[in-house]
C-alpha cells in the first residue's frame, strides 16, 4: 500500500489449454465404435490432446481411439472442429514424459 493507495498484482492473460502444444508431423490410426479404422494425419500434440485432419467426419463429443506410434489405442473425444481438422482431448492425458517424447520423435 502506498499512502492511501492500493497497488494491485496485475495477472498474465491465461490459455485455456492446460498443457503444451507441440507441432508433429505424423500418421495414426483412428477408429470409432463399430467402424474400421483408418489413417490420419496429426499436426500437433500435447499430454492432453491432439488435432487430427481427416476426411471422415466425426460428430463433436463423440468417443474415438487412436493409436499413435508405440503406444496402445487411446480414448479420446472430439472436442472442435475446422473444415476437416479437428481437436480432440484425451479421455486420460499423456503423462508429460510421455508427451514429451512422443512430440520429439513425431517431429
Amino acid at each position: 500500500m502506498l499512502g492511501n493507495r492500493t497497488l494491485e498484482a496485475r495477472k498474465a492473460p491465461t490459455s485455456a489449454r492446460r498443457a503444451e502444444r507441440t507441432p508433429v508431423k505424423a500418421r495414426a490410426r483412428y477408429r470409432e465404435p463399430g467402424l474400421n479404422p483408418f489413417d490420419v494425419e496429426l499436426f500437433d500434440l500435447s499430454s492432453t490432446g491432439f488435432r487430427m485432419v481427416t476426411f471422415f467426419r466425426p460428430q463433436l463429443g463423440k468417443h474415438i481411439w487412436v493409436n499413435l506410434p508405440g503406444l496402445q489405442p487411446l480414448e479420446a473425444i472430439v472436442r472442435r472442429s475446422d473444415g476437416n481438422e479437428y481437436g480432440c482431448e484425451f479421455v486420460h492425458p499423456l503423462h508429460p514424459s510421455v508427451a514429451a517424447h512422443l512430440q520429439v520423435k513425431l517431429r
